[in-house]
């Protein structure tokens, strides 16, 4: 491990600031959340260079150590959430605040997740696995540790400074972070390799490659919250709701009820009640939401009856192009400056997340057609029905873009069913270099695993999208 990237001598997660405490002013939040944001991103360097340092090391005691502390991380997310969500439920909140507020919502689960993704790499220290590798797959391990601390202090120095071009000053690194994890997934495939070996390298050149995405993820998510805020011009009239107002809003008057009315006046500007002619954009999110299910059952019955692949193949190439369909109707109307219900910007990621999950399934209905597979993986099947599951979630969840009820519930169901992929996505991976298959039925199924998980992925994503449009329109 290079000079600056090495742990610093103590405990993992020694970096020890706390959680952002109720607020005195806008200033005074805004300093307590970014340095909540920051320690996050602390932990993550920390834990990830503590995590490989254990693996490598073969220290059960400081992989323990760190796995133990995790908890702490999940403590310290949740407790940031909550106060930001308090925040957002205040009236003085300004629209430029607001935007940087559900900015920092949408990364904290990112940043969550990256911790785990730590603690599983330190995991693999008790099965002493650092003991069983050869030394070019040590070298790999290393090189993709200070990459992937590289990329993480750069993402945090950048959400400190709120840089603009931080996104892509990494995209180099973690190209090179890509080029050593298929290094680290050959040199396990490779000749003489004890299977249940071969099955952890793949395992953590996975864990690494996520690890560079989220950082990547972030960076985007930076860059956004530094460019000039899209609510901006209407921050001098939120703060004197009596002086320079837009055209059309009637003065408040004096006394309480004076405030009460300009409180309702921003909160009709900046999240306008759909009118009736709009509702043809809630009819598009239901129907993409309805194909995408109608997808995923149609695989999940191509996947575990593995019989008629030509049949269910074009069933699903049907609502492919279906879902193209929506989409492009959708931009359409964008792009003819149609009124809309919400942010246009909003809208389109919603649309094209949810053209994207009918793609992937797509992607993996071809492979299966394609290279003509013998048999599903057990654990294929399982993340078929979890992706299913997920996707008849995601359909209600759209649903909830009308009346709201339910929400809450549904986000949390696609997330834990996101979880559970991930673990089916391991326990396939840990199958198929189990020596139970041959070396090219590996390389079949691994692309078509990937498939099914990077559809699992853009559900969530989708959700994500919702939850912000939720978020940011609470009086819709």
């Amino acid at each position: 491990m290079s000079g600056g990237d090495c742990p610093s001598e103590g405990a993992p997660g020694s970096y020890g600031a706390g959680v952002p405490g109720p607020p005195t002013s806008r200033e005074d939040f805004q300093q307590r959340v970014d340095r909540g944001v920051l320690v996050l991103f602390a932990t993550v360097v920390e834990s990830l260079a503590w995590a490989t340092a254990a693996l490598l090391d073969q220290d059960v005691e400081r992989a323990d150590r760190l796995i133990a502390e995790d908890r702490q991380v999940d403590q310290r997310c949740r407790d940031l959430t909550g106060i930001i969500k308090e925040r957002l439920a205040e009236e003085s909140v300004e629209p430029d605040e607001l935007e940087d507020l559900i900015s920092v919502l949408q990364m904290i689960p990112e940043l969550e997740r990256s911790a785990d993704l730590a603690e599983h790499i330190a995991q693999r220290a008790r099965q002493d696995l650092g003991g069983s590798i050869t030394p070019r797959s040590r070298g790999l391990i290393q090189s993709m540790c200070d990459v992937g601390v590289r990329m993480w202090q750069m993402a945090g120095r950048g959400y400190a400074e709120r840089a603009r071009d931080i996104s892509v000053q990494l995209a180099d690194a973690d190209d090179e972070l890509d080029v050593l994890s298929a290094h680290l997934l050959g040199e396990g495939a490779g000749e003489g390799a004890p299977p249940s070996v071969a099955a952890e390298l793949a395992l953590v050149a996975r864990f690494y490659e996520r690890l560079g995405d989220h950082a990547v993820n972030l960076a985007r998510r930076v860059d956004t919250m530094a460019a000039p805020k899209r609510l901006s011009s209407l921050r001098s009239w939120a703060r004197h709701p009596g002086g320079n107002r837009p055209a059309g809003r009637r003065r408040a008057g004096k006394g309480g009820a004076g405030l009460d009315a300009a409180r309702a006046a921003l909160r009709d500007l900046l999240w306008p009640r759909p009118p009736r002619e709009e509702s043809e954009f809630f009819e598009l999110f239901a129907s993409a939401a309805a194909n995408g299910r109608a997808c995923a059952e149609e695989l999940r019955k191509m996947i575990a009856s593995f019989t008629d692949l030509e049949a269910h193949y074009e069933e699903i190439r049907g609502l492919e192009r279906r879902g193209d369909q929506i989409t492009v109707g959708a931009l359409r109307r964008l792009d003819a400056g149609a009124r809309t219900p919400y942010d246009r910007e909003d809208i389109h990621a919603l649309i094209e997340e949810l053209d994207d999950v009918v793609d992937e399934m797509f992607a993996a209905a071809e492979l299966i057609n394609l290279v003509r597979v013998e048999r599903p993986l057990p654990e294929v099947v399982d993340l078929a029905d979890i992706l299913a599951a997920m996707a008849a979630e995601m359909e209600g969840l759209i649903a909830c873009l009308r009346h709201r009820q339910g929400a809450r519930q549904r986000l949390e169901r696609i997330e834990s069913l996101e979880r559970d992929g991930d673990a089916a996505f391991r326990r396939c991976i840990a199958r198929l270099f189990s020596g139970e298959y041959e070396p090219l039925e590996v390389i079949k199924w691994k692309d078509i695993v990937q498939a099914l998980e990077n559809s699992v992925n853009r559900i969530e994503g989708a959700s994500k999208v919702v939850e912000t449009i939720l978020v940011k329109n609470p009086g819709a």
